[in-house]
């Protein structure tokens, strides 16, 4: 059972670029992957796409007024929705795959990888997806747009960082993330095949 309380969460006091953005974030990264997937159902679609224009609409309003109660119900709503792929056992990719291990090495939020790494991942991906990728960018407002450019303008006007510089994260740690990231369930469920740490570390040199 769900419960979605969003006059709750008024009284946490949340700071929203901090923690309602990026867990948002991390919650956008559950739908754009699921719709990405190679192995993507019209259930998961429907609740995947549904959640990334909730979140999309959400997120900025409550950055913008922490206290507007309706954007927030917006947001639980798509966090809540963004768990459709996975439910329906629709795999997640890079994005999760790689963003495990900066949060296990570096102690770094899951939600602060998400807003690294997703617009890497879609760009390295997309010789492999890009009418899935299209479906993204068209939920997010943006139809014929490129998707990860789109992704990435949305993090930014969250205000927070897209880049592992920003999280002092530097190339001389790539090549460890690269392998550890191979063993990680998701690089090898990503819709463009991953055969080595080198084509990992594409996707960081992307986002460094």
């Amino acid at each position: 059972m769900t419960t979605i309380n969003f006059r709750f969460l008024t009284r946490l006091r949340l700071r929203p670029t901090r923690r309602v953005g990026s867990t948002g974030i991390r919650a956008v990264d559950h739908c754009v992957e699921g719709i990405c997937s190679g192995e993507a159902n019209p259930y998961a679609d429907a609740q995947a796409l549904h959640g990334l224009a909730l979140l999309c609409r959400g997120l900025p309003r409550v950055k913008a007024d922490p206290g507007d109660l309706t954007a927030r119900l917006d947001c639980q709503i798509g966090s809540w929705l963004s768990m459709g792929p996975l439910a329906s056992g629709v795999p997640m990719g890079a994005s999760h795959g790689i963003g495990y291990v900066p949060s296990a090495v570096f102690d770094i939020p899951r939600g602060h990888t998400s807003r690294i790494i997703l617009s890497a991942v879609m760009r390295w991906n997309k010789p492999a997806n890009a009418e899935r990728q299209a479906l993204v960018a068209a939920a997010m407002g943006h139809p014929g747009a490129d998707a990860g450019d789109v992704l990435d303008a949305f993090i930014a006007g969250l205000g927070m960082p897209r880049s592992f510089g920003a999280v002092e994260i530097g190339p001389e740690s790539f090549s460890k993330l690269a392998e550890q990231a191979m063993d990680t369930p998701w690089v090898p469920r990503n819709p463009r095949p991953i055969g080595d740490p080198a084509q990992v570390r594409e996707i960081l040199e992307l986002a460094a």
